[in-house]
């Protein structure tokens, strides 16, 4: 499993509410479609900010993703919730998965 984590603060005057509502319209219209796609989570900090861990089956499903973002329905909506420059990624694959049997 390959995963995309991305941290980022809200825009000014942008309610999580709103995020979460474009989250489910992009994942609706979008992600959901794309091969590789798992899921998506979105998480609040303490610090105000967040972090989004998006899970592929691929490094290749997640980089075609990317290069198909321009396409996503709505994208203006989905962008123009982030603060500018505050947006930071990294890339982790997943080499081991421990849970309580």
């Amino acid at each position: 499993m390959y995963k995309d984590i991305i941290t980022y603060e809200l825009a000014a005057g942008v309610a999580e509410e709103h995020l979460l509502e474009v989250a489910q319209d992009i994942i609706d219209n979008w992600m959901k479609k794309l091969p590789g796609f798992i899921s998506w989570e979105i998480h609040n900090g303490d610090d105000g900010k967040h972090t989004d861990i998006v899970c592929w089956t691929s490094k290749v499903d997640a980089k075609n993703a990317e290069k198909e973002m321009m396409k996503i329905p709505n994208a203006g909506a989905w962008f123009a919730c982030y603060k500018e420059g505050s947006i930071h990624s990294a890339a982790m694959k997943s080499i081991k998965k421990f849970e309580n049997a």
